[in-house]
């Protein structure tokens, strides 16, 4: 029963704001404009104060969770690889290639792994999920690079790579929050207040806004590699990687923050970059949007299942 409570603790809230947020598209109170706007706030005003907000407050020095940023950075790694394997083998176009890549391996590793987080562990609690949170979004931002690149016959360039990741807002959160931490900076109170303040409301209108994107087009042009994107996205990677991560020994908020990035739907961010990258971006689209509305189930029962086993 108890497992079973912190599944619906985890997922009820994630669904009902997602659903909020369609319903007020529905309705016409969000037009696409204004969604682009907020998403553009969410990830820019919100989402990266509260990734400092979090290292700040969890005083976690990154040498704590060195272990879980290793195993994080060499899986993810590996992932990357077989699932470009994987994809070349079984899609012949490289504009779907490189958007069927991008929608396996790319997770919303920022509002899943804090919303998954803060659910199970309490707000506070959550600082190296934070850290692991600003060591894969990099990550994932030069993989995703380097992919789309190669697949649509471009030349990759090291410093305007380097130059993204390093201007990436989250980066820039997580690296004001590593000095904080090192240099022992005590903030007034007043401002980690509103820092506290700021950071309630991302996750919530991050995912309304999430729900306002969804846009359930023609899919049957990509109806295969939708479902192979979404099967292998929230069922068979979590599947292959939760047992390893378990067997490695992680437990406790280090279970929860690399739960939290395997059971993850595919990033938002991704259907941009395919846009802007000639990838497939109708199928970038329909990963997203298909991904997010059935991880609502997926995460359920891997919360429930990984509660009901007693790991976390």
């Amino acid at each position: 029963m108890e497992s079973l409570q912190m599944a619906l603790n985890v997922v009820v809230p994630m669904f009902l704001m997602l659903a909020l947020g369609c319903l007020l598209r529905r309705i016409g109170m969000f037009d696409q404009h204004t969604l682009d706007k907020m998403n553009d706030v969410c990830f820019k005003v919100f989402m990266a104060p509260l990734l400092y907000y979090n290292i700040y407050t969890a005083r976690t020095p990154i040498g704590e969770s060195g272990r879980m940023l290793l195993f994080a950075v060499v899986s993810e790694l590996l992932l990357f690889t077989a699932l470009w394997i994987i994809t070349v083998v079984i899609e012949k176009e490289n504009p779907r290639r490189a958007a069927l890549l991008q929608g396996l391996f790319r997770t919303n590793a920022v509002l899943f792994c804090t919303a998954i987080g803060t659910s199970i562990l309490g707000e506070g609690n959550i600082g190296p999920i934070s850290l692991l949170v600003s060591v894969v979004v990099p990550l994932y931002n030069v993989l995703t690079v380097i992919e789309l690149e190669i697949f649509r016959g471009g030349k990759i360039k090291p410093g305007k790579i380097a130059l993204g990741v390093l201007k990436n807002p989250y980066i820039v959160a997580a690296i004001l929050g590593y000095l904080t931490v090192a240099l022992r900076i005590q903030l007034p109170v007043p401002v980690v207040t509103s820092l506290r303040d700021i950071t309630r409301c991302s996750t919530p209108v991050a995912l309304m806004v999430l729900g306002g994107l969804f846009n359930f087009g023609a899919v049957r042009g990509n109806l295969r590699n939708i479902i192979v994107g979404v099967a292998g996205r929230l069922v068979i990677v979590p599947a292959i990687m939760l047992p390893i991560t378990i067997w490695m020994g992680f437990r406790g908020v280090e279970l929860v923050g690399l739960m939290g990035m395997f059971v993850a739907p595919t990033a938002v961010a991704s259907f941009n970059m395919a846009h802007a990258m000639d990838a497939d971006y109708d199928l970038a689209g329909h990963l997203v949007v298909f991904g997010t509305m059935f991880s609502v189930v997926t995460i359920f029962f891997w919360v429930f299942g990984l509660g009901y086993l007693g790991f976390i």
